[in-house]
């Protein structure tokens, strides 16, 4: 298809060589735009107080998720080690997490697709307080906002909710379902008093739209609404269609108050029978697969549709990174957006105009106006292209994407499409030059990646789906660490000091992975965090944590050994042993190996009881000297009502 583009302009004029070939000038502006907005001053205070740490969902409103004040470099990379892992006991469709997590000062807010906001201590791992809902789930990628003394996300599928910062109590919960099949998907932003989310059609059922909120954090009350589907009739036929709503955060100009919003697709797609190729849908369907930008009261400022009657899901999703280059011989604020078709555009902050596209990864049959009868494969599918969030610096964006392919028939919906196995998907980071638009370099993974591009001062991360998180050389794209873990990834990160914070939420041990460079010579060391020395515990599975610095916890249980390396022994009333050479192991089934720093107890009895860990080699055998943890606590039965525990499938233990 040859794609048409669609700006709508603020402003009265435009500087027609802006625009790429191709581009077209459509409509005038809507009536209103209110105001600048508050810029600086619209700030929440933490989020200020916190601004060299990672306050936001992609560390600042700008969404450069890039972390340039971190003494983590290419020189001591290598020298990063998990400190400590909370648990992470969802289990949806998604696994246990997929978003990123906060850290301002001491504290690490981070949510699971439970819906369960947490207060972590960012030296520790251990839980400040658990804020749980009355929830079976949501659906991601959710996560926690923070600000004004509160913390906020979506506390079911329909519901965004307020906590007490300091303590987890719930403050307000605000229904944005109004008996529509609409989900809250994303994590929200905090800024000039309002807490902007956007709703998002569940499983695109009929007669369901997008639409972007702003409530007032103090009381969750309704501000203003925007819905991101232009016909108020669903093009129509409200019977069959729905569509747009935004996946991710909103990135807001600090400057002018205006937030920028990534678009999804319109459905059904491609079509039903009797409607082929969208054909319940005519026209472009907008604003899906658009940057919409409103001001501060929620009036439209200007779209840009990068895909018009998106046939097979391409969302543009993403949020735009805002910077500003020298493009076509003009200095200019710009906005890079992207998303599942598997392209980086750059606009004009202030017009809409676009400046250059620039595609990535495997692209196949993407472009057609209509899909041909039968089955035909497409490039990228619907859960592949750039399906997570770029980073930006110094004049480079850094692009994740997905290569799956899918497969389309023009009258048989979604989801019926045939999605290519994860197992054979692959994926590549890319770097491109934003005064051009050129590529600079590729790197390609033999997983997807779901998990992000993060810059970390002369280093760009991401991980992949089968669980190895990635830091490469951002100049050359080299790899130069690696660590592969014992979950696999589609969350992202937050790096904030000598600190790396990445929840992986599937496979055997899913937790909250802190990473944190070790100091070399320095002596290893091991504590419990969870739970204290003298609490008492409800019901007879306990969680134990630990943290751990100096070590590297490695899963090489059993294999030669290597100075600094090893693993933990968890022991439950059992004294460690603590004698070179022999191996630190006692009676079954008071004592289990592991290489993350938790492990849950089932069945344990009522009582006072001892928990221990240690520090071993690769063989089982202690430190020299040994490094040894332990706490007592009481176990009680669990008040009546309250549902056990959930813990991973093999609690922790390799």
């Amino acid at each position: 298809m040859k794609h048409t583009w669609i700006v709508i302009l603020f402003l009265a004029t435009m500087v027609a060589g802006l625009l790429v070939a191709g581009c077209t000038n459509t409509g005038t502006p809507p009536p209103g735009g209110g105001p600048l907005g508050p810029g600086t001053a619209g700030i929440p205070p933490e989020v200020s107080q916190h601004a060299q740490d990672w306050p936001l969902p992609n560390k600042d409103y700008a969404s450069t998720r890039a972390a340039t004040n971190s003494p983590i470099t290419s020189a001591n990379v290598k020298n990063l080690q998990v400190t400590w892992v909370m648990p992470i006991t969802a289990k949806q469709t998604f696994g246990g997490a997929s978003s990123n997590p906060l850290i301002m000062g001491n504290t690490v807010y981070f949510q699971d697709l439970m819906g369960r906001l947490f207060s972590v201590n960012r030296q520790t791992g251990a839980a400040n307080w658990v804020a749980t809902f009355d929830s079976t789930g949501v659906v991601g990628p959710n996560g926690p906002a923070a600000g004004y003394g509160k913390v906020f996300g979506a506390s079911n599928r329909y519901s965004v909710s307020a906590v007490d910062a300091s303590s987890g109590n719930r403050l307000w919960t605000t229904n944005l379902s109004f008996g529509k099949p609409i989900g809250v998907l994303e994590q929200p932003v905090v800024y000039d008093g309002k807490v902007l989310v956007s709703t998002t059609p569940y499983g695109y059922l009929a007669g369901s739209e997008g639409i972007i909120y702003a409530l007032d954090q103090q009381t969750g009350k309704i501000l203003w609404n925007f819905s991101t589907i232009q016909d108020p009739n669903l093009w129509g036929h409200p019977e069959l269609n729905s569509g747009g709503g935004a996946w991710y955060s909103p990135s807001i100009d600090v400057n002018t108050g205006n937030s920028f919003w990534g678009i999804g697709n319109p459905a059904p797609m491609p079509g039903v029978p009797g409607f082929p190729n969208g054909g319940s849908r005519p026209g472009n369907n907008l604003y899906c697969d658009s940057l919409v930008v409103l001001d501060n009261s929620g009036k439209l400022v200007w779209y840009a549709q990068a895909l018009a009657h998106d046939n097979t899901d391409m969302d543009f999703q993403l949020p735009a990174i805002l910077t500003s280059a020298n493009i076509n011989g003009v200095q200019q604020d710009i906005a890079i957006g992207g998303g599942k078709w598997g392209r980086v555009f750059a606009f004009n902050r202030g017009t809409g105009a676009i400046l250059w596209e620039t595609p990535v990864g495997m692209h196949l049959n993407d472009n057609l106006v209509n899909l041909p009868n039968g089955t035909i494969r497409v490039y990228p599918g619907f859960q592949g292209g750039i399906e997570t969030m770029m980073a930006y610096a110094d004049g480079v964006v850094y692009v994740p994407n997905v290569n799956l392919y899918a497969e389309w028939q023009p009258d048989s919906p979604f989801p019926h499409a045939k999605l290519q196995p994860y197992a054979e998907g692959k994926g590549n980071l890319t770097a491109i030059q934003v005064s051009t638009g050129k590529v600079l370099w590729e790197t390609n993974f033999d997983s997807e990646l779901f998990a992000a591009a993060t810059v970390v001062n002369d280093l760009v991360f991401t991980a992949t789906f089968d669980g190895t998180i990635y830091a490469l050389n951002r100049n050359t794209g080299e790899i130069i660490w690696t660590y592969d873990a014992p979950a696999g990834f589609n969350a992202w990160p937050a790096v904030a000091g000598d600190t790396l914070i990445w929840p992986g939420g599937f496979g055997k041990t899913p937790g909250l992975f802190a990473f944190r460079l070790a100091t070399p010579g320095a002596a290893p060391q091991v504590k419990i965090s969870s739970p204290a020395a003298g609490s008492t515990v409800e019901g007879s599975t306990v969680s134990v944590t630990a943290w751990v610095q100096n070590f590297n916890l490695a899963d090489k249980l059993g294999k030669p050994n290597v100075a600094g390396e090893g693993h933990l022994h968890f022991f439950l009333d059992a004294q460690p042993p603590t004698v070179q050479g022999k191996p630190a192991v006692t009676t079954p089934g008071t004592y289990v190996p592991t290489a993350v720093p938790y492990y849950f107890w089932t069945n344990v009895t009522m009582g006072q009881h001892t928990l221990s860990t240690e520090l071993v080699n690769n063989d089982h055998t202690p430190l020299d000297p040994p490094v040894v943890d332990s706490v007592t606590i009481t176990v009680a039965p669990l008040p009546p009502g309250v549902a056990p525990e959930l813990t991973p499938e093999l609690g922790g233990a390799l």
